[in-house]
């Protein structure tokens, strides 16, 4: 994974405002923040409450969603 540089103010604005999603199109993009990107594309947690969060879904139920509930979270 390579780090992509965003010199467009709109797209900045777009992607800072806050919103978990971003569309371009049709193609909807989900939005997290990461605070470096290695070559093995792991994702390292380093933030000691997004840690308990991702513990605590891991260790509880979480039912796969359905295409058509991704689509309906999507389109909110």
């Amino acid at each position: 994974m390579e780090p992509i540089r965003i010199e467009h103010d709109d797209v900045k604005k777009a992607i800072q405002s806050g919103h978990s999603y971003i569309q371009v199109g049709q193609r909807k993009f989900l939005l997290i923040e990461v605070e470096d990107v290695d070559n093995d594309d792991c994702y390292e947690v380093t933030d000691p409450e997004e840690e308990k969060q991702l513990k605590a879904a891991l260790h509880e139920n979480n039912p796969i969603l359905t295409n058509e509930e991704i689509k309906q979270m999507l389109e909110r």
